[in-house]
């Protein structure tokens, strides 16, 4: 099963980049961002090991930052022949849409339920041809 880790140091630094330009505190991004300050200062600690954030906490940084997502994504390692399952498959999509800042929360959420219904009736539809 693949799995699509994210560049936490490369996030980070996204952040801090932009806490310093616009010259905000930890606490006035998290509350900009729509996340915990506890939340943001794990991710932004140096040193030991970053936690990897959920899907909507890396949405809100990421829109918040205005960081493209394609420059924090690392795909990991696959083995040859192994595909990503239905749900990894849409939660990178996802990640994606909640990233973009040109939609808004409600827009990214809709298409995401739309890709998430189509995917299913032609993946199914995939499998049954074979």
């Amino acid at each position: 099963m693949e799995t699509v880790r994210i560049d936490i140091d490369q996030l980070a630094q996204y952040i801090q980049w932009k806490m310093n330009e616009e010259d905000m505190s930890l606490r006035e991004v998290a509350a900009a961002a729509g996340v915990s300050a506890a939340t943001l200062s794990r991710i932004l600690r140096k040193g030991g090991k970053r936690p990897q954030p959920d899907v909507d906490t890396l949405g809100k940084l990421v829109r918040w930052a205005e960081v493209p997502i394609e420059k924090i994504v690392e795909p990991s390692a696959r083995s040859s022949g192994s595909a990503r399952s239905n749900r990894e498959t849409l939660e990178v999509i996802q990640a994606h849409l909640r990233a973009d800042r040109n939609l808004s929360a409600e827009a990214a959420q809709a298409i995401a339920n739309v890709v998430k219904v189509a995917y299913a009736q032609f993946a199914k539809g995939r499998r049954g041809r074979r």
